[in-house]
């Protein structure tokens, strides 16, 4: 029952989690959302300062919440990458100096793996969420966030095939950049997902990206532009009403999901799937859950617990770390550095 100080760094959010083996014991987050507001988006000399002052009442904190000491953690484990690097110089650099510190062994994760196992996560409580199975593989996993979307075939854990991914924007950037056009603030995704309640998803037409491709990768610069000509038009004579931003928030967030769905609809029949995974930012989402549970029936859809799983947060990276863990895969601190364009594979 390995005790596992986790932390995570990789853009504007601290975290730091204690897990024990698969169970989150802790999980402490602190926002940097109003000090970006400002910038529209995540300004790396801003999140790195935050960093170092948020990481230190992190690490307290969460050892009080989890109710353990120095004495009863075995490792630590941290976000490697990919990130912005000024944000993973805090973690890594904080997380040698506990492991040096401490004489624990340290883990570098990949934040993309943390997102793909925090599905694994469980509640501090007696009865299980997921009881996890090797007959489950192959799965596949769908990351879908800020900064990535990915398509990923799970073979087993640490053994991972990434069958395609968004060749410019992500899904979650996609929907960030088309709120800020409709001055929805920062960040604007969640605020679409609102909005896009009170709208028709059909009231305004968007084009499917990449029909013609054979593969399985994605792109969404072009319903980007697409949006912001549209905006640009319908702004011509008279200011958006409020319907027709609810009706914009609603058809640009089912273009940006029907793209998924359809290249999801591509990958299913090519693969053995038992089990899809779906994790980063924007699966929580309750719309995309629901277009991707209508699309894979009769496979099962697997999300984390709880949303706050699905954003950035160091709980996912503990739960990686458990495996590696387990695998004895650790880092020598004094030959170990950020990774900002690690991969996954």
């Amino acid at each position: 029952m390995s005790n596992i100080l986790a932390i995570d760094t990789s853009c504007d959010d601290t975290s730091v989690a204690v897990t024990q083996c698969l169970t989150v014991l802790s999980n402490v987050v602190a926002s940097q959302t109003q000090l970006h507001q400002q910038y529209g988006g995540v300004f790396p000399t801003v999140a790195k300062q935050a960093h170092l002052e948020n990481i230190d009442p992190c690490i307290k904190l969460s050892l009080k919440r989890a109710h353990l000491n120095w004495d009863q953690i075995d490792a630590v484990a941290v976000t490697q990458g990919p990130g912005l690097a000024p944000a993973l110089e805090i973690g890594v650099e904080k997380a040698k100096e506990l492991a040096t510190k401490f004489k624990k062994p340290l883990i570098a994760v990949n934040h993309i793996e943390g997102h793909l196992l925090s599905i694994l996560a469980q509640p501090k409580t007696k009865n299980s969420y997921f009881v996890f199975r090797s007959s489950y593989f192959p799965v596949l996993s769908i990351i879908v966030s800020g900064g990535h979307t990915e398509f990923i075939l799970v073979k087993a854990i640490g053994d991972y095939e990434i069958l395609g991914q968004t060749v410019d924007d992500a899904a979650g950037e996609c929907l960030d950049k088309v709120g800020r056009m409709l001055d929805l603030g920062y960040p604007a995704g969640p605020v679409i997902e609102q909005f896009a309640k009170l709208g028709n998803p059909l009231a305004f037409h968007f084009p499917l990206p990449m029909t013609e491709s054979q593969d399985f990768n994605l792109s969404y610069s072009g319903l980007k532009t697409h949006a912001r000509n549209l905006i640009e038009t319908l702004t011509r004579i008279k200011p958006l009403t409020k319907q027709q931003i609810y009706d914009l928030s609603a058809s640009i967030q089912y273009a940006v999901f029907r793209h998924i769905c359809y290249k999801l609809n591509k990958i299913l029949p090519s693969r053995e799937i038992q089990q899809v995974w779906l994790g980063g930012g924007v699966a929580a989402n309750t719309t995309l859950r629901r277009m991707i549970r209508k699309t894979i029936q009769p496979i099962k859809l697997q999300c984390p617990h709880t949303k706050k799983l699905c954003a950035d947060n160091a709980a996912m990276i503990g739960v990686a770390g458990c495996f590696k863990f387990e695998k004895k895969e650790f880092v020598d601190p004094t030959h170990f550095d950020r990774q900002p364009r690690l991969k996954l594979t």
